[in-house]
């Protein structure tokens, strides 16, 4: 099972990005041998409280050039892009990361978001699907000419292409959204979903996957929990609580919950994920509570090597 871990690319209320801390994030967890790391997308995030947002693409451009073979990740909020301006910016850091670069395109819950530029929040799951294939179609094909919205692309060729596909993942939980994700996504994204959740969830997606004549075994999945080790379960317990508290919303529409988290020693750890690969998980995300670089680095030595 490959094992990924989440960065630090917005912070709470009154804290900012540190970028030296970012980068020897990155670096550490290259080192370490984790396979990607990822960042979460938003345009903004609060509103009395606002929480400071890197750009995801952006700051994974910087760590692309910061690191040698780790693969760069991010939750996108597809439904709010321009797909030409999107295919330009992922064909981009496709290109200087060395074809490093993976996508989980989400449809987006903040209204805040949608309002701000002018796109219709009840329509996001239409656009996503509209705008991922457009962004495919623009990434693999030269001289396209599509009309769609009112707007018109007239023999666009974007260049360089990825050298191979990238994998575009889709995150969501309702039925309709798995059946979405079997019948054209590359893969499946769940946040926050333990090893039972994961697995009935699958079994939608892979049905359906069958249904449309696709093999469910060529599928990419992955699912992001929190953690935190340490020898006192209950310290360990609690933050993870006080983490996602602070720094999470679990949708209420899905099955998210805290009890998906791990934590307790490396030993308990190694228990659980190991039971999140025999739900079928094939990419476990890990965040690591409050982003602290000693439990990246404890994981990444006592734990990762576990599953390498």
């Amino acid at each position: 099972m490959k094992i990924g871990v989440a960065i630090e690319n917005f912070t709470s209320p009154g804290n900012e990005p540190d970028v030296e801390s970012l980068k020897t994030y990155c670096m550490k967890a290259d080192e370490l041998g984790y396979e990607s790391i990822w960042t979460w997308d938003h345009l903004l995030l609060g509103s009395k409280n606002v929480f400071p947002v890197l750009d995801s693409l952006t700051l994974l451009s910087y760590c692309a050039g910061v690191t040698k073979r780790i693969n760069l990740g991010s939750l996108y909020l597809l439904a709010l892009r321009d797909p030409l301006v999107a295919a330009k910016v992922i064909s981009g850091l496709n290109y200087i990361s060395g074809n490093r670069l993976l996508l989980a395109v989400i449809s987006g819950w903040y209204k805040k978001e949608f309002d701000a530029v002018g796109i219709d929040f009840n329509k996001r799951g239409k656009l996503l699907v509209q705008n991922l294939n457009i962004i495919k179609t623009l990434l693999y094909n030269e001289d396209i000419n599509i009309s769609f919205d009112g707007k018109k692309y007239e023999h666009v060729t974007i260049a360089p292409r990825p050298k191979q596909p990238i994998k575009f993942l889709m995150g969501g939980y309702t039925e309709n959204v798995l059946k979405r994700v079997g019948k054209m996504s590359d893969g499946w994204l769940s946040y926050y979903y333990t090893p039972d959740s994961f697995r009935t969830s699958l079994r939608i997606i892979n049905n359906e996957a069958l249904k449309a004549g696709r093999n469910p075994e060529n599928f990419e999945n992955t699912n992001m929990v929190p953690i935190y080790i340490d020898s006192d379960e209950n310290v360990a317990k609690s933050k993870v609580l006080e983490f996602t508290n602070k720094y999470m919303d679990l949708p209420k529409w899905s099955e998210a919950t805290v009890e998906s988290g791990i934590w307790g020693s490396v030993e308990k750890a190694i228990e659980k994920i190991e039971e999140y690969k025999l739900a079928g998980v094939k990419r476990l995300v890990l965040i690591p509570a409050f982003y602290r670089l000693e439990q990246m680095i404890i994981i990444g030595e006592k734990v990762l090597p576990q599953f390498l």
